[in-house]
């Protein structure tokens, strides 16, 4: 196990380049080989993928700013190195000599995969192309690092007096900084969640939303045009008339068509509800007109306080992180067969992140995953599950992945989620257990390396059992009475389930739609021209003054072209649920089955045929329909 802990940036700097010598010495042995195969490729692979999980993955947790200054500079090194391996003529030529009559279909899947890379680096393209090729690429690795960096560096705060805060907890002031008679409210979700959800004092709403959607918009508006610009320079060397077809060739989407078809048939039922629901949650004496971004999510949490007969304060103290956190991994240790043990966090990076180690139920250890669950200055600020190692080395024998997240922290507040944050975790840890389960003997396809529209699906269909009464009354705590919410409190929350989802789901179609168009035909268009078009379809007048896609990390974080791929996974994730749906939520030989069939195959069978051998048959949209009340 890689010790975080004790790293220096000349313990970081020496691996590094140890490292990289390492990676090319690899190389000139495999072009001066007579004999070559597959596991040489592999090998290689995975020396590059546990340096970036030793090194460029501290760029966005580490504590310290300089150590995650270099783990950034690091990661423009690798994926620099990377690029440098796959345009080498020689090492492509050597690659293909490898005889693949006999190949099994996961190696000659793998195959597949590093021609489509070779070739993806400019081989069969003209001198002069590969050239620019070239250029492009190197371009996009350092503005994909600025704009993640940009991102977790903005310091922007907002600060209120206590009655512009009406509405939020006591505890939840509590958890916010001050400033002489003033309260702070940083752009960290545990603050901007308080607000948005609870404070009533409409104009707070709106600077506190403003602030967050316009974070670092100076600094990556112009990242973003050049990467938008030179991805479809780069799409069209090799003939494809955008970045989106040419992003969605190799995916389960196929074509920007067939992404274009999903929004058409579901936008229409959508808005359709979505003027329903306006009507049904406005407050506040708020013309159905005059609804803004900033109100949503507080009619949200008003009307969902109000079906559930319990305000979101109170609601808060029955989900103490550590404790859902207990509850959570025992559901899925009896869903899924398995064991989740705590251990010595003694190589983390910060003393509030935590290690355990995930067991098959029969003994057989599968994985160790990190969990880094509170803000922090500098330190990623969505949430998300990075790769680590894939495992299979000999520098590091079991894969290891870490959820980075942004939940209240019990050291230094009363670490109480909102119910929200609760769906998060389950979500996020859906990605954990795909990256611990999935299994290969290609680094490329273990755990969730595999289909860019399908990997959200195993973390997707976590979300569901949050709202399962049967669930929900056992990852429910109280902190002072330790009682569980009552089965009628449950009942009443699972049918709050859907208030305001159609308003929702259109802010995410909403941001699907203006990554297709950035990465489309019109990818011209100035960047507020292709929020305001987006804007349109959440039914929503939203203001002229906020570019929310300058801190949009997705866009440069490997869902350009690809953002779909959540409402996508989405639709699957419900299917897949409606299994358990049919045949017991909690049922373990249902759990079992779709561990093996969904989550152990890793990338290593294609999606389709995976959800399929556990469904019994095609996916499709009739569970997602139904779950959010759409008729056909």
């Amino acid at each position: 196990m890689y010790n975080y802990s004790d790293i220096s940036l000349g313990k970081l700097e020496e691996d590094l380049k140890n490292t990289i010598e390492e990676c090319k010495d690899f190389v000139s042995n495999i072009k001066s080989s007579e004999n070559i195969d597959l596991s040489n490729f592999n090998e290689l692979e995975s020396a590059i993928y546990d340096l970036s999980g030793r090194i460029a993955f501290m760029g966005d947790v580490h504590p310290d700013e300089k150590i995650r200054d270099f783990g950034n500079e690091a990661d423009s090194k690798i994926q620099n190195l990377e690029l440098e391996i796959f345009k080498d003529q020689d090492l492509y030529e050597k690659f293909k000599e490898i005889e693949t009559k006999n190949l099994d279909v996961e190696s000659k899947t793998f195959y597949r995969d590093l021609e489509i890379d070779f070739k993806d680096a400019g081989h069969g393209l003209s001198d002069e192309k590969k050239d620019r090729l070239t250029e492009i690429e190197k371009k996009l690795i350092d503005l994909s690092i600025s704009f993640s960096e940009n991102i977790a560096k903005d310091k922007t705060e907002v600060m209120f007096l206590e009655e512009e805060l009406k509405g939020l907890s006591q505890n939840e002031l509590k958890n916010l900084k001050k400033n002489n008679d003033s309260f702070v409210i940083t752009m960290a979700y545990p603050d901007i969640n308080a607000v948005m959800e609870n404070c009533s004092v409409r104009n707070t709403r709106e600077i506190v939303w403003k602030a967050f959607n316009n974070r670092a918009v100076k600094e990556n508006s112009p990242i973003l045009e050049k990467a938008v610009q030179l991805r479809n320079e780069k799409a069209l060397l090799f003939g494809f008339k955008t970045w989106a077809e040419y992003r969605l060739q190799n995916r389960m989407a196929k074509s920007p068509k067939n992404v274009a078809s999903m929004y058409e048939s579901l936008i229409p039922k959508l808005q359709k509800a979505a003027e329903v629901e306006k009507i049904e949650l406005a407050i506040d004496n708020i013309e159905i007109s005059d609804i803004t971004p900033w109100d949503i999510r507080y009619f949200i949490s008003k009307e969902r306080s109000k079906v559930s007969s319990i305000e979101n304060s109170e609601l808060k103290k029955f989900f103490y992180i550590h404790d859902v956190k207990t509850e959570m991994f025992k559901v899925c240790e009896e869903v899924f067969d398995l064991h989740i043990k705590p251990e010595s966090n003694e190589t983390a990076w910060h003393e509030d992140v935590e290690l355990w180690s995930l067991w098959e139920k029969n003994g057989q250890q599968l994985a160790y995953f990190y969990l880094d669950l509170y803000p922090r200055e500098g330190k990623f600020t969505h949430a998300a599950v990075f790769d680590i190692s894939s495992g299979g080395s000999s520098r590091q024998e079991l894969p290891i992945c870490s959820m980075v997240a942004n939940f209240p922290n019990p050291n230094t507040g009363d670490g109480l989620m909102t119910f929200d944050e609760v769906e998060t975790l389950f979500h996020e840890f859906g990605h954990v257990l795909h990256n611990g389960i999935g299994k290969s003997k290609y680094t490329r396809f273990v755990g969730a390396n595999c289909e860019w529209d399908f990997v959200e699906a195993p973390s997707q269909i976590m979300e569901h059992w949050v709202w399962k009464v049967e669930c929900m009354k056992r990852i429910s705590t109280h902190i002072e009475s330790g009682e569980s919410l009552s089965e009628e409190i449950c009942e009443k929350l699972n049918k709050s389930k859907n208030i305001g989802v159609s308003l929702l789901t259109l802010r995410q179609v909403s941001f699907g739609l203006a990554d297709q168009h950035l990465h489309g035909e019109n990818f011209k268009d100035s960047l507020l021209e292709i929020e305001h078009a987006a804007q349109k379809v959440t039914t929503i007048t939203y203001p002229k003054d906020i570019n929310h896609l300058a801190a949009f990390g997705h866009l440069l974080g490997g869902y350009d072209a690809a953002y779909y791929g959540y409402l996508w996974a989405e639709i699957i994730g419900d299917d897949l649920f409606s299994r358990f749906e049919n045949e017991g939520v909690l049922s373990n030989s249902v759990g079992v089955d779709y561990k093996n069939k969904i989550l152990k195959p890793g990338g290593t069978v294609p999606a389709e045929n995976m959800v399929k051998d556990f469904l019994g048959r095609k996916w499709n949209d009739e569970a997602f329909l139904s779950q959010k009340n759409l008729s056909k």
